[in-house]
């Protein structure tokens, strides 16, 4: 327990160095926030103009789209809350070299390379998922716990396979490959899984997993399943391990920048 709380004491100090350095610029504070509105109304609109003229797709229904458009919205500004710009900066900060900075800190090296990034403002993100959530699914015990439940289960799993994928940096010393298998992810999470082929799905499933960044959530949110909710549980616990091992491997391989002076 003391360790959590230590880790928990140094990610609220992240947040309150980046919350003040952010401030300097509202303006692109607001703009964020009108883009990110602006995303899920279109999105919203779509599906209803497409549920309009086709009369649905793979057997799902407009509810359950509106509740995967918000989970997908909350679970990717949560994990942007907590990591912010190193979500995709992170390869970058370790083919340039400036992983060293890290290394010689007394925490967890992975922690602060991800979790320096925290940037609270962008919490205000949560808002809109929530808001269209709440449109959509009544508001009971059940329905804010299993909202609860599924946000925070895609940001654990979500935000370990962000690990894992920017440990491949080590491997293949290459960023923008990265970025592309980052893109494909949030590409296919905001359509339903079921709406794919078996094989895709198995995909979306495991090697990609962009179903548990709404889709999976949205089923449960509907149509609860104990054993389902408990293999989310089971597997939101374990992928944070699995990450950590595959990043401590990908380490073995880093190639020092030589900054630590520089920086200092």
């Amino acid at each position: 327990m003391r360790t959590l709380h230590r880790y928990f004491t140094l990610l609220i100090a992240f947040m309150r160095v980046n919350w003040r350095s952010a401030l300097e610029y509202r303006t692109n504070f607001l703009f964020e926030m009108v883009l990110s509105l602006l995303e899920v109304g279109m999105y919203l609109f779509y599906w209803k103009l497409f549920f309009g003229i086709s009369g649905g797709v793979g057997g799902v229904t407009y509810e359950q789209i509106v509740a995967l458009i918000a989970f997908n919205h909350v679970i990717y500004a949560g994990l942007d809350t907590l990591m912010g710009n190193h979500i995709w900066d992170a390869s970058e900060l370790i083919i340039k070299g400036q992983f060293d900075l890290f290394l010689v800190q007394p925490k967890s090296p992975i922690f602060q390379l991800f979790f320096s990034g925290a940037q609270p403002l962008r919490a205000v993100q949560l808002l809109t998922g929530t808001a269209v959530y709440a449109a959509v699914m009544p508001l009971t015990l059940q329905s804010i716990g299993l909202y609860l439940f599924g946000v925070a289960v895609g940001v654990a799993i979500f935000g370990s396979w962000l690990v894992i994928i920017h440990a491949l940096t080590f491997r293949l010393g290459n960023y923008l490959v990265v970025i592309k298998l980052m893109s494909v992810i949030l590409h296919f999470a905001k359509k339903p899984a079921t709406i794919f082929s078996f094989a895709v799905r198995v995909v979306l499933y495991t090697i990609i997993p962009a179903a548990y960044l709404g889709t999976a959530q949205a089923e449960q949110a509907i149509a609860p399943s104990a054993p389902m909710l408990a293999l989310l549980a089971g597997l939101a616990m374990i992928s944070p391990i699995i990450a950590s091992w595959f990043f401590r491997r990908g380490m073995r391989l880093y190639e020092s920048g030589n900054l630590i002076g520089a920086r200092m």
